[in-house]
Parts: C-alpha cells; structure tokens; sequence
C-alpha cells in the first residue's frame, strides 16, 4: 500500500477532518486506514457492517457509523452522528458515491447528498480527497462476481492512494448541493490523474 500526493504527509494529525475517497472494494476502509496517520471513523452501510463477525469488530474496534442501506429514505441519522463525531475532533471516512463500484466502465458514481448535509453543518471543516488504485479487481471488490466469494484471497496486492492536501470548501460552493457534490466529484477525478 503505498501513499502518493502532497497530502500524503500533510494531514492534520488532530482535530476534525472529512476524508472522502472513491469506493471500489469492501477493503477500502483499512487500507485508507493504513496511509492516514491518524484513528479513521469510516461511515459503512449495513449490508457490511451487519455481517456475522464483523459487527462485533465494527462496533468495538472500528467504531464506524452504520449507514442503513437502502434506496431512499427521508431522516439519515447516521449523517448527524457523523457531525458529532467530528466535532469531538474525529476523522470521518465517507464514501460519496454511497455504494461499491459494480461496473468496468463506470469508475466513479455521481456523488450524494450525504456530504453536502456534513459540510453545511460544519463549513470550515479541512476535506482531505483520495483515490484508491488496485481495488478494483480485487477478491473485495466486484469485479468478476461477488465480493468475498469464489475468489483467492489477493492479500498481496499494489494499492496505491492519491492523498489530496486538506482543503476548506469555499462558501459560494457550499451554498449549494449540487455545487459542493460536483466539486468534490472532480477533485476525487483530480487524484485519480495523479497517479496517472
């Protein structure tokens, strides 16, 4: 797993940080985990979080927030436990694109709402943006079927991760979702270039 950018050694080591990423493999968490000096809060959905064995280790030793998976819903507390936990000074790992990445030709979703309703709460919050490389493809992703099934473990694997330096998003830009969803969405592309 190896860190690239000229956030890779920048990152602040305290206080609130949103660190946001592409989502291509169930494996993404702790590899961010690995190249972020610092505890890493991810916001996981059910779908993973509730797995036999890994709830316990979710709740206990990761500590990440449940995000209950479904299409659509009207209240998302998950996304208030995410703005009390980062004004604790916590570092909040969240997926944008709110789901695995399923196809070849579709690296990257249209990001949701969710970070925008983060931001607005806390404005002034450092965002530090990343892209994984490696993940898809991987026995974790869905590349060649199911995550986690019929597949060999690739422990063993290049990852690498383009680390943004941390950046404040501009209040013009926050003043509206779309805005803010598309910005965050080309920075997350700008990485993807930094590794080439």
């Amino acid at each position: 797993i190896r860190a690239h950018g000229p956030g890779a050694a920048r990152n602040p080591w305290r206080g609130p940080l949103l660190l946001i990423a592409n989502h291509s493999s169930y494996a993404d968490p702790f590899w961010l985990g690995k190249v972020v000096p610092r505890h890493v809060t991810p916001m996981m959905t059910s779908d993973f979080y509730d797995l036999p064995g890994v709830h316990w280790a979710m709740v206990h030793l990761v500590r990440a927030i449940r995000v209950q998976a479904a299409a659509f819903r009207r209240e998302a507390p998950e996304l208030a436990e995410a703005v009390a936990r980062m004004r604790r000074g916590d570092c909040v790992l969240l997926f944008p694109e709110g789901t695995l990445r399923k196809r070849e030709d579709r690296p990257l979703l249209p990001f949701g709402q969710g970070v925008w309703h983060i931001l607005k709460e806390l404005p002034q919050t450092p965002i530090v943006v990343c892209w994984i490389e490696g993940g898809w493809g991987s026995f974790a992703s869905y590349k060649g079927g199911l995550p986690l099934k019929n597949k060999r473990p690739d422990f063993r694997r290049r990852i690498d991760i383009y680390v943004s330096e941390p950046r404040v998003a501009d209040a013009a830009v926050l003043a509206d979702h779309r805005a803010t969803r598309a910005w965050l969405r080309r920075a997350c592309l700008d990485c993807r270039r930094g590794l080439g």
